[in-house]
């Protein structure tokens, strides 16, 4: 949303006047600096606190694994409402800016009651992965959905959370 809100001079100029990195360099000039720079904040902000939360989730439950398999392409079908959602923002313009904001509460509500809050696909990037599995749990045969930062693989024995219809798995400690 920054990048569609740089004014239309500054991209015809030089991000670094000189080769002296710190002394000669300028961000980009924005038409609404305030709405940008708050949306981007707020952005970066949610996602450390949301990669934070995940990785210090203390397993509840202790599993062996048996069998397990990726499930790259369910992560990738919550990207396209995301992407579509950024095109054509006018910050500049209140209607277009309180109707996206609208459009991601709705977002936030669908993906909440539905159970897939956890499906982000930033989650792609910082390393996570969906998988489905089998796994014997406290002598309880179970096939479940779980997210994992490491790869998972049979006869491992990991850590469990339990949120909104997804696992969180871990390494014991």
């Amino acid at each position: 949303m920054a990048v569609q809100d740089v004014k239309a001079n500054s991209w015809t100029q030089p991000f670094c006047k000189s080769l002296s990195f710190w002394k000669d360099c300028s961000l980009p000039a924005l038409d609404n600096p305030g709405l940008a720079w708050s949306f981007l904040i707020a952005t970066a902000l949610s996602l450390v606190f949301f990669l934070y939360t995940l990785r210090h989730f203390g397993g509840q439950h202790e599993m062996e694994i048996e069998e397990s398999k990726t499930i790259p392409n369910d992560l990738i079908n919550y990207v396209f409402p995301y992407v579509v959602s950024f095109m054509g923002l006018d910050l500049g313009s209140t209607g277009k800016t309180l109707g996206f904001a609208l459009f991601l509460a709705w977002m936030f509500l669908i993906s909440y009651r539905s159970g897939q809050i956890l499906m982000n696909p930033l989650l792609l990037v910082a390393g996570w992965q969906l998988y489905e599995i089998k796994a014997d749990m406290e002598g309880h045969k179970r096939q479940l959905r779980a997210l994992s930062r490491e790869p998972v693989h049979p006869k491992q024995r990991l850590r469990s959370c339990f949120i909104q219809g997804i696992y969180v798995l871990s390494k014991p400690k």
